[in-house]
């Protein structure tokens, strides 16, 4: 009986294919004519049948990337081949999402509903989107509708739903993405202690959290080679920040009643005569928060050391132009320019506005040849450099005072070589340079009396080498990665900076650093099944003192998916991720366990609407981003999903 059930599945069912239309003008590659590696991209396809919400959660599929949840802002950021995603700038489709003080941005805040795909850079990211990275570049690629009416709707009982409604019109087209969620105070697992004052038996008070994302744009396309867009990207959040439960920290008592996000965008791509073509990117970003910090657990009063609400009110102001000249048919010279305004405004309740802008601004030239068919040759140079305008510092005995402000300049450069030795084998070959400034909060910040300021930050000098091949052979495939960065003047958290408090750090350069690994991977494909899996490996070594430890950098990372489509288009699905510790401070006094993690679902699809069953860490294991902010225990779930193409 059940060799005539998978003899009916292997004739009906049928692999996986991508579906969502790409935003092509959002994309910025290295190699423009060239596909990149498949294992740094996350499609939505991918997204849909893995029951992703949010970007962090889809992140957590790239090979050599390590989520992380900080539990301190109740915000989810990552490292990547241990660089921090502060140092890793992210795009939306190719206009920068980062905050101008801290250059983060809370990737748990947005919707994964909305992207036709991410692209991640892990080395090799084009000089073209500009400065102030140590190499890598996560984008976030939007919608692009292809047929008159395009509607997707899903809704799941974790409170998370999307709607994507598109259109496509003769020389116009229009797309609306829209998400909400509103998530409850989540369970902890049945073994995590409960004696805890801040715990409700497992339930985790004060973590729930409200988010509500609209992306929409316009489009028009006068023909083949032509096309404008205007967008708009919104994101409204309330999040409430679940006090610390470990032993090497106090408790605070924090919620941001107000994480807003607002950014318009234009993009263009004219061709001005047949060898000619002129793109330009102009944007307009807005980020508002505020924080309230409260003297304890009633959250009902802000009197004491505790008490007081942070607000901040940031805008960005940017501008990207390029020039690409086809010298020759095989070969494409490019030019750029790239500029960007910061301005942090910040103060408590009931005190003056501080001030601090600065610019941030490159040129660029870059060269593309197409050796042949099977080989590509790309190198790039560029200035980039950031100038300091005003730098404002308040304390109540003197008030507003200004500080003196800096600038810094740098040579960037990337070389890379592609070669496809058949349809089915990808070699790519990176070697880079890349200079990433001090944040205006790792210089001026005292981070809420944790940290002591440092304006005399220096700028970190990164140097990539990396080194991946990708192969195909009828249904399996496997990729290959290998990859060493040397990091000058490294910026590092250091305590023990002041003798009263032990536990107070500054940021500084702390001499040279490496960081090297690999990382590796296989897939198998059937009309009945899909599997794939991933592991990375991670050495980081400060050279110059070699007892300090990188924080949240766990050195292994192993993930797994499968799904098999045995009979009646039934979809039986296993997901697996697991990392080994992590440190969480620099004198590796504290860390983070390795874990392990399952996720399992059961779909159909009848028509054009799927039905799924789900439960999210079916072991009910406890574990932890970051050290004292244990993570959700085992979660019962249900979805559904509609399509309309």
């Amino acid at each position: 009986m059940f060799s005539v059930l998978l003899l009916s599945s292997l004739l009906s069912a049928q692999p996986l294919t991508d579906s969502v239309k790409v935003f092509h003008l959002g994309e910025v590659t290295v190699f423009e004519h060239q596909r990149n590696f498949k294992t740094n991209q996350i499609s939505a396809d991918f997204i849909k049948s893995a029951d992703i919400q949010r970007v962090s959660e889809a992140l957590n599929w790239v090979p050599g990337l390590i989520v992380q949840e900080t539990g301190v802002r109740s915000e989810a950021g990552f490292m990547l081949r241990g660089f921090s995603s502060n140092d890793v700038p992210i795009y939306i489709d190719g206009v920068p999402m980062t905050a101008p003080y801290d250059g983060t941005v809370d990737l748990y805040r947005l919707p994964a509903g909305m992207l036709s795909k991410i692209d991640v850079s892990k080395s090799a990211s084009s000089l073209l989107l500009g400065g102030n990275t140590m190499g890598p570049s996560v984008n976030l690629i939007s919608r692009q509708p292809q047929k008159p009416l395009e509607v997707h709707f899903d809704v799941n009982t974790l409170w998370h739903s999307n709607l994507n409604v598109g259109g496509r019109w003769n020389k116009w087209f229009a797309q609306a993405d829209l998400s909400y969620a509103n998530v409850g105070n989540f369970r902890l697992p049945h073994s995590y202690p409960t004696d805890s004052k801040y715990l409700d038996g497992h339930k985790r008070l004060n973590s729930k959290s409200r988010d509500f994302g609209l992306n929409a744009k316009v489009g028009y396309v006068p023909n083949a080679t032509d096309e404008y867009v205007v967008g708009y990207t919104l994101v409204r959040a309330k999040k409430h920040i679940p006090p610390y439960l470990g032993e090497n920290g106090k408790a605070q008592f924090r919620i941001y009643p107000d994480w807003d996000k607002d950014e318009v965008y234009f993009h263009s791509r004219t061709q001005l005569t047949p060898v000619l073509t002129l793109k330009s990117r102009l944007w307009y970003d807005t980020f508002k928060n505020t924080l309230d910090s409260y003297d304890d657990f009633t959250y009902s009063t802000q009197k004491g050391k505790q008490g007081w609400t942070s607000i901040y009110s940031d805008y960005a102001l940017g501008a990207h132009v390029d020039l690409d000249w086809a010298t020759s048919g095989s070969n494409n010279l490019k030019f750029g320019a790239n500029y960007k305004y910061d301005m942090h405004r910040s103060h408590n309740e009931g005190e003056p506005v501080a001030h601090i802008s600065e610019g941030i601004y490159s040129f660029v030239v870059e060269d593309e040849a197409r050796i042949n068919p099977q080989m590509s040759a790309t190198a790039s140079l560029g200035w980039f450099a950031r100038q300091g305008y005003k730098v404002e510092e308040y304390n109540k005995k003197s008030g507003i005072t200004e500080m003196p402000n800096s600038h810094d300049g740098n040579l960037n450069a990337l070389a890379a070589f592609d070669y496809h030795p058949s349809a089915d084998q990808h070699f790519r070959f990176t070697v880079g340079r890349s200079s990433l400034y001090a944040r205006m909060k790792d210089r001026y910040s005292y981070k809420l009396g944790k940290a002591i300021p440092n304006p005399d930050l220096g700028t970190q000098n990164a140097v990539n080498l990396d080194a991946a091949y990708e192969g195909r052979w009828k249904n399996l495939s496997w990729e290959v990665g290998a990859f060493y960065n040397f990091i000058n003047d490294i910026i590092q958290e250091v305590t023990g900076v002041d003798e009263s408090d032990p536990k107070i750090y500054q940021l500084q350069n702390r001499g040279k650093a490496q960081y090297r690994g690999f990382e590796v991977g296989a897939g198998y494909q059937l009309s009945w099944l899909t599997a794939n899996a991933n592991y990375s490996y991670i050495n980081q070594k400060n050279m110059d003192n070699k007892d300090l430890k990188f924080l949240n950098s766990p050195q292994s990372k192993f993930t797994a998916f499968l799904e098999l489509r045995p009979i009646w288009q039934l979809r039986l699905q296993g997901r697996l991720l697991a990392q080994n510790k992590a440190y969480s401070s620099s004198d590796g006094s504290t860390s983070t366990a390795g874990f392990a993690t399952i996720d399992l679902s059961l779909a159909r699809k009848v028509w054009k609407t799927d039905l799924k069953v789900g439960v999210l860490n079916v072991a009910d294991r406890v574990y932890e981003y970051t050290e004292g902010f244990p993570m959700r225990g085992r979660t019962w779930y249900a979805s559904v999903s509609f399509d309309l193409f």
